[in-house]
């Protein structure tokens, strides 16, 4: 199965329209209240959904359907939500009182891996894209914002060997595992796909690392235990 690379200039394309859609979901929703909101933390998620979909035209959401949000609470800095797909007009307090948290597919790449969810049922499901290796990325891509993880919403995607080696270059690094493609690289196989990504977080310690996600037929998210790359100074406290 050949691998397919993702042009750098078309990831800073694609994660600008990310950073983007962020800001106008907050100019829309206004100043940031106390944690305890839940009702405004739901509706910034919510339009920052709608914003990001808007912006990466590759992945479609089912026509009629619209992204909702429960909120938990908050742990440390990070804000605790779980996304879920209900047809616009839907009363949907129900199903925010009927789900359960559960981490992001991100924040631990074993968690979950024995855990039973309905996030096919509720979430996945419902988006279609492309199949060709712009469109998973795009997928990935979109899917990684909407669930609004801590450790995405703080990292930065590498995608060229300048990149890399200016942030590496700074006191307190250390080159672990020298990498010879730093674009974004794409696996496909029969409906599932595997996309491989150099990703900059500074979330306790900052790293960068080989991060290894497998997308299955059902579109599903399945994190593979990441490979540290390089190691930097103390980062973020969380």
């Amino acid at each position: 199965m050949p691998v397919e690379f993702i042009p750098a200039a078309h990831v800073r394309t694609l994660t600008r329209r990310i950073e983007e859609s962020r800001q106008r979901a907050i100019d829309r929703c206004g100043p940031t209240p106390p944690a305890s909101d839940a009702g405004y933390w739901e509706r910034l998620f919510e339009a920052n959904a709608a914003e990001v979909l808007a912006a990466l035209t590759a992945v479609q959401l089912a026509a009629g359907f619209v992204v909702h949000y429960r909120f938990f609470g908050q742990r440390g800095r990070d804000l605790m939500v779980r996304p879920f797909v209900a047809r616009a007009g839907t009363e949907v307090d129900m199903i925010r009182r009927l789900i359960d948290w559960h981490p992001p597919p991100d924040a631990l790449a074993s968690a979950l891996s024995n855990h039973s969810t309905r996030d096919v049922e509720l979430f996945y499901g419902h988006f279609s894209f492309p199949a060709t290796a712009a469109g998973v990325f795009e997928y990935w891509l979109a899917m990684q914002e909407l669930w609004a993880g801590q450790r995405w919403t703080h990292s930065h995607l590498i995608a060229s060997a300048e990149e890399l080696s200016q942030i590496t270059a700074a006191d307190g690094w250390q080159v672990l595992h020298p990498v010879e493609c730093y674009e974004p690289a794409v696996v496909r196989s029969n409906g599932s796909a595997r996309v491989a990504v150099l990703m900059h977080s500074p979330l306790g310690r900052f790293e960068i690392t080989l991060q290894q996600v497998d997308i299955a037929e059902d579109h599903s998210l399945r994190f593979a235990e990441p490979i540290l790359v390089a190691s930097g100074p103390r980062g973020y406290l969380v």
